[in-house]
C-alpha cells in the first residue's frame, strides 16, 4: 500500500513538473542561489496575488532541491496555531524529532528555538538546506519572532523562501542587514506563449479556443487550470464546475478572502467599476469621503498594483466582480457607472478651458462608448511607441508596406465582452486590408508634413503598424482638395467652410485620418490603433476619416459618435463601390455639445451635471455639512455630529449658500437631495 501511495505521489509530481510553464526566470534564480557555495544568508521573497501559482512553484523548487540531494522543508502557516511553540513543534515533527522531548521544552522558547536551529544544521547536506515559509501573510504576530529570534539562529547556508501574497515590508526593508539578504521574486500572470504551451500540453491546440481561453483568463494560472478542467470535462460527465460561468465566482472568492472588512469590500467593488483609481475618484464615485486609512488598507492587497496615474485592480478580478455586480445589484452598478461618466465628463470639460486633451479624456470614452468600444479597445493595458517617418527609418517603412502587400490575408476579428459574454465577429478581406495603402506615396506625404506618417513600434521596438493622419490647415488644404482619398469630401465643402479650415499651421483646424494599419486580429495592436484614433478624436477639432464599407470600421465610428457625411462618397478604393466619409466636428463649443449629447444618452440630465460642478467648488468639510443639511439637521445637530462649534457651522452654511447660489435650506434640499 505504501509503495502504491508513493508511486501515485511520484506520478503527480511528474505531471505537475510537466505542466509548469512560463517560470524559467524564477527557476534560474532559485538554482543560482541553491548552487551558491559562498552564500551568507539568502532569502527569496516569492509573492503574488491569489491563484498566481506560488505553491505550484514551491513544489518545483522542492523537486529541484531533491534532485540536488538538498533537504527541502515547507512550513505552511495554515497547518498549525500561529505561536512560537507550535511553529517549532511543527517544524521538528516534519524533521521526525521525538515529540515527547519537544513538549518538555514548551516553557522555554529560547531553548526550543536553538534546538530547531541545531536540527536544521544536522539535516543540512554539505551545509545546504531550503526552508520555505508558505502563506506568509497569515503568520501575523509570529512574523516578528521569526525575523528577530528564529531566522537569526539559522546558519548562513540555509536558503529561506518567504512566500505570500504581499512583498516583505516594514522592518524587512528598513533594516539594511535584512534588505541586502532579500531577493524579490514577484509572480505575474502567464504570457500568451506560456498559456498556449500549457493548453497544448492539455491537448487543446485549436487557435480559436486558445485565444478564447487566453481572453477569459488573462493568463491567471488558477483560472487557466479551471478553464482547462472545464473544457476537458465537457467531453465527459462531471459534477464539479458545470460550466465556465461557475469559475469566476470561485476565483473572486479566492481573492476576496483577503478582504473580510465589508467597508473595504465596498471600495473593491467601486474600484472594479473604475479602470484606474485614486482616493479622490473613489470618494466621488461613492459620493462619500474615503478616508486615508481605508484607502491605504485597500491598496495594500495583493490584487491591486500601482500604475502611472493611480492604482489598478487585477484585470481578471475586475472583470469577475463587474460581471457578478451586474447580476446581483444591477441598479447599484448602474449608479456607479454613471458616476464614472460624470467624473470624467467634468474633467474633460475642464480640459476644454485649458485647451488640453488629458488622459482623462481617453478614459471617458471607455465609459461613454458602447460595449463594442470597450471590448475592442479597452481590454488590457498596451505599450507602444509612435515614430515619425525619417530618413533613418525610411527603409523600415517601405519594408512594412511591401510585406503587407506581399503577405496580405483575410483578417478575422473575434472577441468576447467579458461582462456580458456577447461575442463579436468581423471579417476584413484581403482587398479591404490594403485599401489604405492604395494612394500612399511616402515621399509626397513626407514633403507635405514630416509628422503625417508614423511607424508604430511595440514594446520590443519592432515595427508592427503604420498610420497616416493629415493635419488640416493652410499648408495642406490644397493637397487635400486635389488628392485621393481626401478630394471628394473637401470638394463638397462651400467656400466659407473651406475658409474656416484654412488656419495657420500652428493652429490646425483638424485631422484627416487616412489609415491606421495594424493586425486587427491581434488584441494588443487593435487596442493600440483604437486609442491612437480616440486621442485624435478628442483633440477639440474636426476629424474626418474614411474606411471600406465594412461593418467593423463603420460600427466603431458610429459608436464613437461620428456622423456619416451627407451626399458625398468617393470611389478611390473601388471603382464600383461607394465609400462614405465619417465626421466628428468638435471645434469650439461643438465639443461641449458632443459631451453633453453623450452624457444625456446615459440619462444624466444637465441639472445634475451643473449641480455636480458646483459641488466641486466646496471643501471636503463643506460637503459634509451639505449632506447633513439635506437630511434636515439643525446647526446644533451638525455641530455635534462633526465635533465643531455651532459658530463654525454657521460660517460654513453662509459660504455654502454663496458657492451653490441658493438662498435657503429648502432651496438647497430641493436642488441636491437626489
Amino acid at each position: 500500500m505504501e509503495d502504491s501511495s508513493q508511486r501515485i505521489a511520484q506520478e503527480i509530481d511528474r505531471m505537475e513538473h510537466r505542466y509548469l510553464v512560463g517560470r524559467d526566470q524564477e527557476i534560474r534564480l532559485f538554482l543560482e542561489l541553491l548552487s551558491n557555495d559562498h552564500s551568507e544568508g539568502e532569502i527569496i521573497n516569492l509573492y503574488g496575488t491569489g491563484g498566481v501559482g506560488k505553491s505550484y512553484l514551491l513544489d518545483e523548487f522542492r523537486r529541484l532541491s531533491e534532485k540536488a540531494h538538498i533537504p527541502f522543508i515547507n512550513i505552511d502557516s495554515r497547518a498549525f496555531p500561529r505561536n512560537p511553540f507550535e511553529f517549532c513543534s511543527y517544524l521538528l515533527r516534519l524533521m521526525r524529532y521525538p515529540i515527547l522531548q519537544v513538549e518538555k521544552l514548551q516553557a522555554d522558547i529560547r531553548l526550543l528555538t536553538e534546538l530547531c536551529a541545531d536540527e536544521i544544521r544536522k539535516a543540512a547536506v554539505q551545509g545546504k538546506l531550503v526552508l520555505a515559509l508558505d502563506t506568509f501573510e497569515e503568520f501575523g504576530e509570529l512574523e516578528h519572532w521569526l525575523r528577530e529570534d528564529f531566522l537569526t539562529h539559522l546558519s548562513p547556508e540555509v536558503l529561506v523562501i518567504v512566500s505570500g501574497r504581499l512583498p516583505l515590508h516594514g522592518a524587512w526593508i528598513t533594516s539594511p542587514a535584512w534588505r541586502q539578504m532579500i531577493n524579490r521574486l514577484p509572480l505575474d500572470d502567464l504570457q500568451y506563449e506560456a498559456v498556449k504551451q500549457y493548453l497544448s500540453l492539455a491537448g487543446i491546440t485549436q487557435e480559436e479556443k486558445t485565444r478564447y481561453i487566453w481572453t477569459h483568463t488573462k493568463g491567471h494560472p488558477l483560472t487557466l487550470s479551471l478553464f482547462v478542467y472545464t473544457t476537458l470535462a465537457q467531453r465527459q460527465p462531471s459534477d464539479s464546475f458545470r460550466n465556465e460561468q461557475e469559475i469566476f465566482p470561485y476565483v473572486v472568492r479566492t481573492w476576496l478572502k483577503e478582504v473580510p472588512d465589508p467597508d473595504i469590500r465596498e471600495l473593491v467593488e467601486a474600484a472594479a467599476v473604475l479602470r484606474q483609481f485614486n482616493q479622490e475618484t473613489l470618494s466621488f464615485i461613492l459620493e462619500k469621503q474615503v478616508t486615508t486609512e481605508q484607502f491605504l488598507k485597500l491598496i495594500g492587497h495583493s490584487f491591486i498594483r500601482r500604475v502611472d496615474r493611480g492604482w489598478l485592480l487585477h484585470d481578471l478580478l475586475r472583470d469577475a466582480i463587474v460581471r457578478e455586480m451586474r447580476h446581483r445589484v444591477p441598479e447599484y452598478y448602474d449608479r456607479l457607472w454613471k458616476r464614472c461618466v460624470l467624473h470624467y465628463y467634468l474633467h474633460v470639460k475642464e480640459s476644454i478651458h485649458k485647451k488640453l486633451i488629458s488622459w482623462e479624456s481617453v478614459e471617458w470614452v471607455y465609459y461613454i462608448g458602447d460595449r463594442l468600444i470597450r471590448t475592442l479597445f479597452y481590454q488590457e493595458a498596451v505599450s507602444y511607441q509612435l515614430e515619425s517617418l525619417h530618413p533613418s527609418n525610411w527603409m523600415e517603412a517601405e519594408r512594412y508596406i511591401d510585406n503587407r502587400r506581399r503577405f496580405v490575408q483575410d483578417v478575422w476579428i473575434q472577441h468576447t465582452d467579458m461582462e456580458t459574454d456577447v461575442r463579436y465577429e468581423y471579417l476584413i478581406t484581403k482587398n479591404e486590408s490594403l485599401y489604405g495603402f492604395k494612394h500612399v506615396h511616402l515621399q509626397q506625404l513626407f514633403d507635405l508634413d514630416e509628422n503625417i506618417v508614423k511607424l508604430i513600434r511595440d514594446a520590443g521596438g519592432k515595427v508592427c503598424g503604420m498610420s497616416a493622419i493629415v493635419p488640416i490647415h493652410e499648408g495642406t488644404l490644397d493637397f487635400l482638395e486635389s488628392k485621393p482619398p481626401y478630394s471628394a469630401y473637401f470638394a463638397s465643402l462651400s467656400r466659407s467652410k473651406l475658409h474656416e479650415l484654412r488656419t495657420p499651421k500652428d493652429s490646425i483646424a483638424g485631422y484627416f485620418v487616412e489609415f491606421i494599419d495594424v493586425d486587427y486580429a491581434d488584441l494588443t495592436m487593435r487596442q493600440t490603433a483604437g486609442l491612437l484614433f480616440i486621442t485624435h478624436m478628442l483633440s477639440a477639432r474636426l476629424v474626418v476619416t474614411t474606411a471600406p464599407a465594412n461593418p467593423f470600421f463603420h460600427s466603431i465610428f458610429q459608436s464613437l459618435g461620428f456622423e456619416k457625411a451627407k451626399d458625398v462618397v468617393h470611389y478611390h478604393y473601388d471603382d464600383h463601390i461607394p465609400t462614405p466619409y465619417f465626421i466628428l466636428d468638435t471645434r469650439g463649443k461643438k465639443l461641449l455639445d458632443y459631451l453633453n449629447r453623450m452624457v444625456a444618452s446615459f440619462g444624466i440630465v444637465q441639472d445634475n451635471v451643473v449641480g455636480e460642478e458646483q459641488l466641486l467648488l466646496l471643501s471636503n468639510r463643506e460637503r459634509d455639512v451639505v449632506k447633513l443639511l439635506i437630511k434636515g439637521r439643525t446647526n446644533s445637530e451638525i455641530a455635534g455630529e462633526l465635533c465643531l462649534s455651532e459658530a463654525t457651522i454657521k460660517k460654513h452654511v453662509f459660504n455654502i449658500f454663496g458657492k451653490l447660489q441658493v438662498k435657503s435650506r429648502i432651496q438647497l434640499m430641493n436642488k441636491y437631495r437626489n
